[in-house]
């Protein structure tokens, strides 16, 4: 366990290191992360490797960890009712939860004590938003994570939502906000600078950018920045996206993945405009890997020393 809270290193104007995306990686090292998907709809995701495959989840976590990640995200982000309902799972969601954050505490311990472990919860895409995220923090609380980071959240409704739910607690919530536009606003056209102002009395320990293309992260923070005074930050998606060949063979995934457009030098570029936008925590999201979030170590560090 970290002997300082990620709250005290944010206030001291510490720059953190994220790690970089779980489900895509594990696609990559063979996992079926598309159990329960149609041609139309993603299912489970990577919710059921946390029993199916956990020695490759747990390395996952730890091949980001010894690259210097100093977060990292339990694979709980669909571990939910309804995401786990289309694979028959649903009533078995604790085991599934559960799990995710025991192989996330243990990659911690085995390679960097100090490092911090987030309980990463998505929006179920269906049933209730508050009751799915309460019942996913208390039990990753129990089970002893860091803080909580909701994420994959497109709405400032719903950040408030998530937010307070996940705050219940009492640990850290660092939100993740998905798919800004390259006009640097929200999913559904919503400004940041409101989503500032909606979060200015929530718990909220910071505000990350997430799962969008790296410029449009660029964008969206320069807005940011402007309406909202505590810690900021982002991790893209370089290149996961829907597969339309998904259902016409046997072996293809619902999702293609693509590391080349954004490769570790390309992707670093960009992370340097956040950490020169005041950007305290940075990683990686969907396609993102390890040798992705080595490259942003020693723009981290430099940020770190300079501050």
């Amino acid at each position: 366990m970290p002997t300082r809270s990620i709250e005290e290193r944010l206030r001291a104007g510490d720059v953190l290191l994220l790690d970089g995306a779980t489900g895509s990686e594990l696609h990559l090292r063979g996992v079926n992360v598309s159990q329960g998907s149609t041609p139309e709809k993603l299912g489970a995701w990577s919710a059921t490797a946390n029993i199916d495959a956990p020695d490759l989840v747990r390395q996952v976590h730890e091949d980001y960890l010894r690259v210097g990640a100093e977060i990292i995200t339990s694979n709980n982000f669909w571990t939910n009712r309804p995401k786990l309902a289309v694979v028959g799972k649903s009533e078995e969601w604790e085991r599934y939860a559960r799990a995710a954050g025991e192989l996330a505490i243990q990659a911690r311990n085995n390679v960097n004590p100090e490092a911090y472990v987030a309980g990463g919860i998505a929006p179920p895409g269906s049933g209730d938003l508050r009751a799915e995220f309460l019942d996913l923090t208390r039990l990753l609380t129990e089970v002893g994570v860091d803080l909580m980071l909701p994420e994959y959240v497109g709405t400032i409704e719903d950040c408030v939502t998530a937010v307070d739910a996940c705050a219940s607690t009492g640990l850290p919530v660092v939100l993740g906000v998905r798919h800004i536009t390259a006009d640097g606003l929200m999913q559904y056209g919503e400004r940041l600078e409101d989503l500032g102002q909606a979060l200015a009395d929530r718990p909220v320990t910071a505000i990350l950018l997430m799962c969008s293309q790296p410029e449009s992260i660029t964008a969206g923070l320069r807005r940011l920045r402007t309406a909202w005074s505590g810690p900021i930050g982002g991790y893209a998606n370089i290149g996961y996206r829907r597969n339309p060949k998904f259902g016409s063979a046997d072996a293809e995934q619902w999702h293609t993945i693509d590391q080349e457009t954004y490769n570790p030098e390309r992707y670093a570029g960009f992370v340097r405009e956040w950490l020169d936008l005041g950007a305290q925590i940075v990683g990686g999201c969907c396609a993102t890997g390890p040798q992705h979030i080595a490259a942003l170590r020693p723009l981290v560090s430099a940020a770190a020393a300079a501050r």
